[in-house]
């Protein structure tokens, strides 16, 4: 058979002979070279080595990874000893020694044989050992190049920084160590880009080997993601066995076996009950609340639940969520903004919550045009309001930041007086950005003029009357720690008891602080706790309420009405102790 193929391939490409299994070939690094590319890109050869990883299934990669044996190995670090050969011929196996003939091709970066012209199976062989990932670690440039396709192993553990695409493409982003916003602890500028930069450069991605989208199935965890088993940023992965692979210019790696979960950012508990004389104040971005009309239609709405299923599903995660802290306040962002009648979104909402709940009706220039406002909900039976509420108005909070909604408080049975200011700084999205609002290169994103306007407004606002109240500024402010606006806010005088406080939110594998609670030197001392609930961010995004890109079951396998994911913000808590 293998002479009558030999033959054939003479016959179709003159010059080529596959051989026999074991005849002279082209090593493997002859046509991987030591460069980014392939010196024999567009060459016919026939190469031999062992089958580590088939990825040639019906939702698989259209190929298999094919290694040099030990023997036809060389000597330079330089070469990588493997190649992708992209072919659905079903001749040979994972463990197997293949001999392939097809041309060389650069696909996206990634060195492969492709059309391929024959594959011959030469029978059982060892695996070659894994390569230490690490002496390939920053992965970037011919460091990297040299491992391409290669059997791989991790002899650290790997950190999970990110899970938004674990269920739609099976990606997961990994680290050596977690990654933090770089102005949550660098000044704004050529610092905070440097390493933003060197960041980029110790990731890759954990992938699954498939080229589906939305699995039924979603990997890790082994034995597949759920409600009640997640995998949540922070995590370590134990990488015993893979194939690093480079696929739509990024470095991947493609597991033969399932990574070893280790301990590592477990799901914590909710923060404790306060002591007697002492009350809690919870900032929480409730990921756009909107309940259509509130009689169970009107959806889709402008932002949130696209049906009454998603909203039902949104409104029991919120309410486990705000229950299981325990508050006596609520300071609330991202709430639609549909009057005050009872079947507003944060009416429908405070009626669910446990204990007897109110809300303070916007004042006077509230709540804002905006499809979005801030809101403050409180425990009748705990604590009241002590006359009537104030907003901002005017620069910044016409168009841009939310108008803040401001109101001050005292326990019922006597107490400290003090004063709540609920915020939602303009966002970081460059859309509509123009003049001063635009990016400006330091890592601060779009809109940071307005939200530094924002927090001079407020600011001057708030020092004009009640100075001696205890003051907090609490809400979604939309800059990170060592950025303009929070300390404009720093320097009025407002602080967070906590440096750098823990983060409330992830973004494209780095954490950081969005969400605050920031009391003044008049409440300073009053403070007895202060903590983040992580609830949300390190979450997968796939156990929200959201129902779109999930294959039939998927949805209700991954869903249940508790706290996990019921945004993508983690609530905020600061204990004050208000009586003695």
């Amino acid at each position: 058979m293998a002479n009558r193929t030999s033959l054939l391939l003479l016959l179709l490409f003159p010059g080529v002979v596959a051989g026999q299994c074991g005849d002279p070939a082209t090593p493997i690094s002859a046509v991987q070279g030591d460069d980014w590319t392939s010196p024999m890109a567009g060459d016919t050869v026939t190469v031999e080595g062992i089958v580590t990883l088939d990825a040639r299934g019906k939702t698989g990669l259209g190929g298999f990874y094919l290694q040099s044996g030990e023997s036809g190995a060389d000597d330079d670090p330089a070469t990588s000893e493997a190649v992708f050969v992209y072919t659905r011929d079903s001749q040979s196996g994972t463990g197997r020694r293949a001999r392939v003939t097809g041309v060389v091709k650069e696909y996206e970066g990634l060195t492969e044989l492709s059309p391929v012209h024959d594959v011959t199976d030469c029978g059982p062989a060892t695996l070659p050992a894994p390569e230490s990932l690490m002496t390939a670690w920053p992965l970037s440039g011919r460091n990297a190049e040299r491992l391409e396709g290669m059997r791989v192993g991790s002899d650290s553990p790997l950190t999970v920084i990110d899970t938004y695409q674990l269920a739609r493409f099976g990606t997961v982003t990994l680290a050596l160590a977690p990654q933090y916003q770089p102005t949550r602890t660098r000044s704004p500028g050529p610092a905070a880009l440097e390493l933003k930069a060197r960041q980029s450069k110790h990731r890759l991605l954990l992938d699954d080997a498939r080229a589906v989208q939305n699995p039924v199935m979603v990997h890790p965890p082994e034995a597949g993601l759920s409600a009640d088993r997640t995998l949540r940023a922070g995590m370590r992965l134990g990488i015993e066995s893979a194939v690093l692979d480079y696929r739509y210019d990024e470095w991947r790696l493609q597991p033969m076996q399932p990574p070893r979960a280790l301990a590592g950012n477990e799901r914590p508990k909710p923060p404790g009950p306060t002591e007697p004389g002492v009350y809690r104040l919870v900032s929480f971005n409730l990921g756009n609340l909107f309940n259509g009309d509130g009689q169970g239609s009107g959806f889709p709405t402008e932002r949130g639940a696209d049906t009454a299923r998603e909203w039902q599903r949104q409104r029991a995660k919120l309410v486990a969520a705000i229950d299981r802290l325990d508050a006596d306040l609520l300071v609330l962002s991202e709430v639609e903004n549909d009057g005050a009648g009872r079947h507003a979104a944060l009416a429908e909402l405070v009626r669910l919550l446990d204990g007897d709940w109110r809300w303070v009706l916007p004042g006077r220039g509230g709540p804002g045009t905006d499809a979005i406002r801030v809101a403050l909900a409180y425990r009748a039976d705990r604590i009241r309001t002590v006359g009537e509420p104030e907003t901002v108005t005017g620069g910044p909070f016409d168009a841009l930041s939310r108008v803040p909604l401001i109101q001050r408080f005292r326990p019922v049975d006597s107490g400290q007086l003090f004063r709540v200011a609920a915020n939602h700084f303009k966002s970081r999205r460059c859309q509509g950005a123009t003049g001063t609002n635009r990016a400006a290169g330091d890592g601060q994103g779009c809109y940071s003029a307005a939200r530094m306007a924002s927090a001079k407004q407020l600011a001057s606002a708030l020092s004009s009357s009640d100075r001696a109240v205890p003051t907090v500024i609490g809400g979604d402010l939309n800059s990170y720690v060592r950025e303009d606006p929070i300390r404009t806010l720093q320097a009025a005088g407002y602080g967070v008891p906590v440096n750098p406080p823990p983060p409330t939110y992830r973004y494209r594998g780095r954490a950081g602080t969005l969400d605050y609670l920031m009391i003044d030197q008049a409440g300073h001392s009053r403070v007895d706790d202060y903590g983040v609930w992580a609830i949300n961010a390190n979450e997968p995004r796939a156990l929200d309420y959201n129902l779109e890109y999930h294959p039939k079951g998927r949805a209700e396998r991954l869903f249940e009405p508790g706290p996990w994911r019921s945004s993508d913000h983690d609530p905020v808590y600061l204990d004050l102790r208000l009586r003695p």
